[in-house]
């Protein structure tokens, strides 16, 4: 009886007002939502994330209470355990608003060093009449982490994908992100956002095509949607914050770091009800390179024209990229899937081996199985993910595929491989979750500019010396006999096990015990981590520190 009340209020609810926001990308929240998306029958397009509720023919908030029903009268113990903090509806309009926290401590046991998490912020929805909805969200941290992250963050001066490190005391770092979007719907085929946040193209845990490890950025979004294909534009100003370094500019605090942009198409094609396969290509380009002439290149925004071919046209050295994205349903509520990204190749020298540098390519397998051996809320998946040596780099660093000192694809960059497997479990409000991730690939060696292909900053040939700049390396070694795991071979070992308790689950604010296990060798040594931590948060957001 309370599934036929939860679906009479879904439908009136969306007769009523429309829910044009997205399914947020954090994969500990949306599990269950993700769930019935990939087991529908309706064969959703599910691998442009986050996914448009508008666009699936379910609620996402009834999956949501009615997985955690729960029959709470009083206003306390509904706002703790049931509801947003404040919701404001009438007749065609609906607010929410929660506040965002982590507040947890922890202990690296190797040296005794104490770590916390100190965030505050806010998550606001609304949606106003059948065409209109937006979110905001804000969060403030101050941190201190394990040992390797301390590093990782040092050297490339951002928190994984949640913005600028400024020093905190003397061992901590502060910082903040900011997100929101404006979504509407002209009708059932179009869908307009522009916003500041991150996208996600993939059905695995990585993505070598778009993810969202990097920082926030500003972009537009335009999705058409008919029968079985979906074409999305997507229109992003990226961030080169390396810039001011590499060019040893002074007064940069008083100017605003600069900007380059990207334009990609992704078409999304379900072939039948089991198979769906997509295209996608991608440019990123600093300036207008018509003499004279500087700025946005309007020839980009053409929404369909394929971008390749227009670069070679107008004698541009941009950078483009295309891949290819697949699925395919199983049996057992499971499903395989892959990708495969081209930046460069060459088919001759591919089919000579003679390890020609502009082979730049990477793929992805991985397979996936909810309700694993009948056993219902498992979910277990592996995944390989391989990547040749410069790819996503460019001659000049300041048109690669990245953004905010991180790559725009898979966190490693390039010339690497990856092996992982996952595993979820859920009874009631308890979690518990488990990752092994294998990892090796060939990163700098100590006192040697050479790029061995791994930094995406760094240059592929010698535009550095061309330009008289620092700190993007002096090339590569050579044109061809370029191997995999070149340079600095190192090898990353990383285990953990997460326990937890779901006290809310609209913001996924849990209490959750950690335990993580990473040992990291090269031939500059060995970084061996054992950190454990407890604490309460809103697990809402991705932040992948399993590298």
């Amino acid at each position: 009886m309370k599934y036929l009340f939860a679906l009479i209020f879904t439908v009136i609810s969306v007769s009523i007002y429309a829910q044009h926001t997205n399914l947020l990308l954090g994969k500990n929240y949306n599990q269950n939502i993700i769930k019935e998306v990939y087991n529908s029958d309706d064969n959703y397009h599910t691998s442009f994330k986050p996914i448009i509720k508008s666009n699936l023919n379910l609620s996402a908030d009834s999956i949501v209470e009615n997985r955690y029903s729960t029959n709470y009268k009083g206003w306390f113990l509904r706002k703790t355990f049931q509801e947003h903090f404040f919701i404001l509806k009438g007749e065609d309009y609906k607010v929410t608003a929660s506040p965002i926290i982590n507040l947890s401590k922890g202990k690296e046991l190797e040296d005794s060093k104490s770590t916390f998490t100190n965030t505050r912020g806010y998550l606001i929805e609304g949606h106003l009449g059948k065409a209109i909805s937006f979110v905001t969200s804000f969060a403030e941290n101050q941190a201190i982490f394990p040992n390797y992250l301390h590093d990782n963050i040092k050297t490339n001066k951002i928190v994984p994908g949640q913005g600028y490190a400024r020093n905190f005391k003397e061992t901590g770092f502060d910082y903040a992100m900011s997100s929101g979007y404006v979504s509407y719907r002209a009708n059932k085929m179009f869908a307009v956002q522009f916003g500041h946040g991150k996208h996600f193209i993939g059905d695995g845990y990585r993505s070598l095509l778009l993810s969202d490890n990097t920082f926030n950025y500003p972009y537009l979004r335009i999705q058409t949607t008919f029968g079985k294909v979906q074409y999305t534009n997507l229109y992003a100003e990226l961030m080169d914050i390396n810039y001011f370094t590499t060019h040893v500019v002074d007064n940069k605090d008083q100017m605003g770091y600069p900007k380059k942009y990207m334009s990609a198409h992704y078409l999304s094609i379900n072939a039948t009800k089991k198979l769906s396969f997509s295209l996608y290509e991608a440019i990123v380009w600093r300036m207008n390179h018509a003499p004279g002439s500087s700025g946005f290149d309007v020839n980009y925004l053409n929404p369909i024209a394929m971008l390749r071919p227009m670069e070679f046209s107008i004698n541009s050295p941009d950078n483009v990229l295309v891949g290819l994205n697949t699925k395919y349903k199983l049996p057992f509520s499971s499903y395989l899937y892959g990708q495969l990204v081209l930046d460069e190749f060459s088919i001759t020298d591919l089919r000579a081996k003679n390890g020609f540098w502009a082979n730049k390519i990477g793929y992805q397998l991985g397979y996936k199985m909810f309700d694993a051996f009948k056993v219902k809320n498992l979910t277990l998946q592996t995944e390989y993910n391989y990547v040749r040596p410069y790819t996503y780099a460019h001659h000049n660093p300041e048109q690669n595929y990245a953004h905010y000192n991180q790559p725009l694809a898979h966190p490693l960059g390039s010339n690497f491989s990856e092996f992982l497997f996952l595993a979820k479990y859920s009874f009631k409000r308890f979690e518990i979750d488990g990752n092994i991730i294998l990892a090796k690939y060939g990163g700098k060696v100590l006192n040697d500019p050479t790029s061995y292909g791994n930094d995406v900053y760094f240059s592929t040939g010698n535009y550095a010396e061309e330009e008289g700049l620092v700190g993007m390396g002096s090339g590569r070694p050579s044109d061809f006999g370029i191997e995999m795991y070149q340079g600095n071979l190192t090898t990353i070992n990383y285990q953990s096990l997460n326990v937890s308790y779901i006290i809310n689950p609209h913001t996924n604010l849990k209490f959750k015990l950690g335990f993580t296990l990473r040992d990291a060798k090269n031939d500059d040594g060995q970084m061996q981590t054992k950190f454990i931590n407890f604490g309460i948060m809103s697990d809402l957001f991705n932040h992948y520190y399993d590298i």
